[in-house]
């Protein structure tokens, strides 16, 4: 029997195209020093550089490069969000939902970087789904997205490159990711995900929201979809949403 878990979250999706940058491919003539300088003078605060490791600089650097100013995001309080499921919530604990953002600068457009990072070993099933949406005050700019994941098997370890999250569906205010390239290991470990998309800003007042949805999926069974939309994102999983865990953040962009 199909069970089917129901979360809310406030966003919507619409087409399709593919293009992929790889952090590693950063000039390797740039340092880290200036990068910290360029995130500085984007007014940056120190309290955020300062959570931010090596390789997450150079993925902002060689996506955004220089020309950015930053924008300031807010969680919203998760008692405002209306959500209804018959599968688990994860704990913030034990998985943090992310957005870097970055108005860019001489464009009305706007750099955005949602990020999911496992605070307790996991072993995912190779059915994981990670998913990210504007408002439709704002549309993806074609050509401009990234992400790629990582894995550790200890905390105290670096992160090690993993693969590059596959585009599973690509909309015009947002994108899907889903399956193995989520991460299906041999054993349990640390594992996380960054992700950057730009978007042009098309109301001259926008919505400024965007949501992020993460479902950790450890059924057995081969059907399984998940989505998210302006309204009602939908996951159904056969045979028991007991074995699916989720965790949804909406967050403001403050500028």
């Amino acid at each position: 029997m199909k069970q089917i878990v129901k979360l809310t979250l406030i966003f919507v999706m619409c087409f399709s195209f593919i293009t992929t940058v790889n952090a590693s491919e950063v000039n390797e003539e740039i340092s880290i020093q200036e990068i910290d300088q360029i995130l500085i003078e984007a007014n940056t605060p120190q309290s955020v550089i300062d959570t931010l490791d090596d390789e997450m600089k150079k993925f902002i650097y060689s996506n955004s490069g220089e020309d950015i100013e930053y924008i300031e995001t807010t969680k919203e309080d998760s008692e405002g969000i209306n959500m209804r499921a018959s599968g688990y919530q994860i704990s913030s604990n034990d998985l943090e939902l992310s957005v870097l953002a970055f108005k860019v600068q001489g464009q009305n457009q706007v750099d955005i970087y949602p990020s999911y990072e496992w605070k307790t070993m996991v072993k995912p099933n190779g059915k994981n789904y990670f998913a990210y949406s504007v408002t439709d005050s704002y549309s993806v700019v074609p050509g401009k997205r990234s992400n790629q994941a990582w894995y550790r098997n200890r905390t105290n370890q670096a992160w090690q490159e993993g693969a590059t999250m596959a585009y599973t569906r690509s909309q015009i205010t947002g994108y899907e990711h889903q399956g193995i390239t989520l991460g299906k290991p041999a054993g349990a470990g640390y594992i996380r995900g960054n992700a950057y998309m730009r978007v042009d800003i098309d109301r001259s007042n926008p919505v400024k929201k965007i949501a992020i949805a993460y479902v950790h999926d450890t059924s057995t069974s081969s059907s399984f979809s998940y989505g998210v939309s302006y309204g009602i994102a939908t996951i159904g999983v056969t045979p028991s949403s007991s074995n699916v865990g989720y965790l949804n953040n909406i967050f403001y962009l403050n500028y």
